[in-house]
């Protein structure tokens, strides 16, 4: 990729910044698989090029204690003719998908405004937009039975939203809040279609008790909540807690139709942190607990991941003026962090307990 851009003077100041960028993504993915005990069957060979150029401006205005902001871009992409090759090991061609060019524009832009005062007071109003990654357009994959399909066809995704907040501070405790409105128009999901036993576009063969999926465009994802963080200083510890609260909810369709009004996929409710820093020369603590909510793991909420509350510690000694020995722990309990249901409806955990004990050396 390669980005440019200008800051001409303005009054005797910089506040416009105008340029572009260009970026440019070349994958391909060879891979074996429909394994026989750990013997392949099948090679693929997949993928395709995309590219993106675009050009923006973006202005900051400073009049007394109020900040205004304005920028704007607009993007044209282009998705090459992408391909996907698949055989039996031995040589036999099973398939030769050929997938067609596709280009587009996408405009977006961004205005904020800040007042700052005794309490600071913040808005901004927003676009945005993401193409389809070459994997969701031309990999399918599977996880144990269960396989997903990808989708040459895919559309970006497009986001707008707004937010407003407040930000304080006085004396040894700050505080910030935050609200938030999010509508992601063309959102890409991998939507479960059917289950096995069956022999499925795109994946093949699914045994009994998988599913078959395909990455498609919802209607929408819609998300609003908020967030907020504080902390306070007494003597020689810091204080520092955070929460969020994110509403999330799928608007579908057609044969999404069921994932309609339900949660999306890995998207937890409430997640919170509480923890404690201090300095006491030359010796450092930091303490944190983290608590994440339950969450669905698939598209339809027939798998749940359970809330998990994790313990995290580190301890710092200076041993001279430029030598300093740390230790460091997370998830000190050991607590089921869920990632993921794997094949036989495996956990896949995230997080266990790990440690690190490190020297640091200034010159």
């Amino acid at each position: 990729g390669a980005r440019m851009e200008l800051r001409p003077p303005v009054n005797g100041d910089n506040p416009l910044r105008v340029g572009a960028d260009w970026r440019a993504v070349d994958g391909e993915t060879q891979e074996q698989f429909f394994f026989t005990g750990i013997v392949p069957g099948r090679t693929r060979i997949a993928g395709g090029q995309s590219r993106t150029l675009g050009v923006f401006a973006d202005y900051v205005a400073v009049l007394g204690n109020v900040t205004l902001s304005a920028s704007a871009r607009a993007d044209h992409w282009r998705i090459a003719p992408g391909y996907r090759v698949e055989r039996n090991i031995g040589g036999t061609l099973r398939s030769d998908d050929r997938f067609a060019a596709r280009t587009g524009w996408e405009g977006t832009g961004r205005i904020g405004a800040r007042w700052d005062g005794p309490i600071a007071l913040r808005a901004a109003a927003y676009t945005g937009w993401r193409l389809p990654t070459l994997n969701e357009l031309y990999r399918p994959f599977r996880v144990g039975v269960d396989a997903t399909a990808a989708n040459e066809l895919l559309r970006p995704e497009r986001l707008k939203g707004a937010e407003a907040g407040l930000d304080w501070t006085g004396g040894n405790a700050s505080l910030s809040l935050t609200g938030f409105w999010n509508r992601l128009d063309h959102a890409i999901a991998n939507v479960t279609l059917a289950r096995g036993p069956g022999t499925f576009p795109g994946v093949g063969f699914v045994a009994a008790g998988g599913s078959y999926a395909q990455r498609q465009n919802l209607d929408a994802i819609t998300a609003k909540g908020v967030e907020a963080q504080g902390s306070l200083t007494t003597g020689s510890l810091i204080w520092r807690a955070t929460y969020a609260f994110t509403d999330a909810k799928v608007r579908a369709s057609g044969a999404a139709l069921a994932l309609d009004g339900r949660r999306p996929a890995q998207v937890a409710r409430h997640m919170a942190s509480i923890g404690v820093r201090g300095d006491f020369d030359p010796l450092g603590i930091d303490l944190r607990l983290r608590h994440t909510s339950a969450q669905n793991e698939d598209d339809v909420g027939l798998q749940r991941l359970k809330a998990a509350t994790t313990v995290d510690a580190a301890l710092s000694f200076g041993l001279s003026e430029s030598i300093e020995l740390a230790l460091r722990g997370e998830n000190l309990f050991d607590a089921l962090v869920p990632a993921a249901f794997g094949a036989g409806g495996a956990i896949e955990r995230a997080s266990p307990r790990t440690l690190w004990l490190g020297v640091s050396a200034r010159f």
